[in-house]
């Protein structure tokens, strides 16, 4: 039994169909959770970074209404740098890496879409031609 080009059209339109399927449950539902998960650990380690902040503040001011030595104070407020410093270099660390994951996530969506038009276009077709084809078939047979 040989395949007319209406039914290959149809196969080929199916795996577009299954291809934009597979592109969504492998690529860009996994790619979305770890955006996501990242954005989650973005802002908890954003309040982290304020309470931190707070917390050295505090600190600071505590140790200059005890009259504490200029050194102790100094090394206060060297420590709270140093930590503050060590958030922002992973605040941009983190911000880089979901920029740029969120990009290839948006053309992955475009290439789903594509897919799953052109599948759905080709199978539709070849489902509307094979009908066709076949009350032609009856109408002659009658």
């Amino acid at each position: 039994m040989r395949l007319k080009g209406y039914q290959i059209g149809e196969l080929v339109g199916i795996a577009f169909l299954l291809a934009s399927t597979a592109t969504q449950l492998f690529y860009v539902e996994p790619l979305k959770r770890e955006i996501e998960w990242r954005l989650v650990a973005f802002n908890n380690q954003q309040q982290s970074q304020i309470q931190l902040k707070a917390l050295y503040d505090n600190q600071v001011t505590l140790l200059q209404q005890l009259n504490a030595p200029a050194e102790r104070i100094a090394e206060a407020e060297q420590r709270r740098e140093d930590i503050l410093r060590a958030y922002k270099n992973s605040d941009a660390d983190v911000a880089d890496l979901v920029i740029g994951h969120q990009e290839i996530e948006g053309y992955l969506q475009i290439v789903v879409i594509v897919l799953f038009a052109i599948g759905s276009l080709l199978a539709g077709i070849g489902r509307v031609l094979e009908m066709h084809t076949a009350r032609k078939a009856a109408g002659s047979e009658v």
